[in-house]
Order: C-alpha cells, then sequence, then structure tokens
C-alpha cells in the first residue's frame, strides 16, 4: 500500500467516526433544543394571553384590605373586645376572599411563564400545582 493509500483509508476511517459520533449525540441535541422552543414558545404565548390584560380585581382587593384593616382597628382600639372576638370577626370577612384576587396579570411576565411552561413537562408541575391549592 503506498503513502497515499494509506492516507486515503485513514481519511475514511475518520470520517466515518465523526459520523458516527454525530449521529449518536444528534437525537439528544434535537430533544434539548426541542424543549427550548417549546418553552420559549409557550412562554412568548402565555404571556401575551394572561399578562396581556388588566386586571379588574385589584380595587375590589384593596377594598377588601381596607375593610379587614378597618375590623381589626376597631376591635383593637374598643377595650371591651377580647382577642378572640378579633379573631371571629377577621374569620368571618375572610369568608369572603376570593382566589381570583391571587391571579394577578403582572405575574406572568416572561420568567414567570417560562417557568409555567418548564414545570408543564417536569415533575416539578404536579407538585407546584398542588402545593398552590
Amino acid at each position: 500500500m503506498t503513502v497515499l493509500e494509506k492516507t486515503a483509508v485513514n481519511h475514511e476511517t475518520k470520517s466515518s467516526k465523526c459520523s458516527s459520533r454525530f449521529w449518536r449525540v444528534f437525537p439528544h441535541l434535537m430533544l434539548c433544543g426541542s424543549l427550548v422552543a417549546y418553552a420559549v414558545l409557550g412562554a412568548l404565548i402565555f404571556m401575551q394571553v394572561e399578562g396581556g390584560i388588566e386586571s379588574s380585581t385589584d380595587q375590589e382587593y384593596r377594598i377588601f384590605l381596607a375593610e379587614l384593616v378597618q375590623i381589626v382597628q376597631n376591635d383593637t382600639s374598643n377595650g371591651s373586645r377580647t382577642h378572640s372576638i378579633t379573631v371571629n370577626n377577621v374569620e368571618k370577612k375572610m369568608k369572603e376572599f376570593k382566589t381570583i384576587w391571587f391571579q394577578s396579570p403582572s405575574r406572568w411576565h416572561f420568567f414567570g411563564s417560562m417557568f409555567f411552561c418548564c414545570s408543564v413537562f417536569t415533575t416539578v408541575g404536579k407538585l407546584v400545582l398542588k402545593c398552590a391549592e
């Protein structure tokens, strides 16, 4: 075998090794790339859908908080009221609390939306949803 033939065989062997390495890594790179693309696209969509509107409940929530503070202030300024009466009054008022007040559109910024998308395709999403309840 001549030097030229040996070089050609070496070149073909290196090329086939490189090709096999590429095809071994390529599916993993595509999976990671598709997850990143899914998260970014989903974050942009959720940011526009959920965060694109003004909250109509902000004023209602602030009124509720003011009424709650008023109850506590009235009960603590009145010396004849006991701690248990104040707690009972606050409990009655808290029954009017609406969970929609925690769903603020300002929370749907890009990274908040990205976190939501990533929690959807991981098992962490199940934990986050259970903890929120």
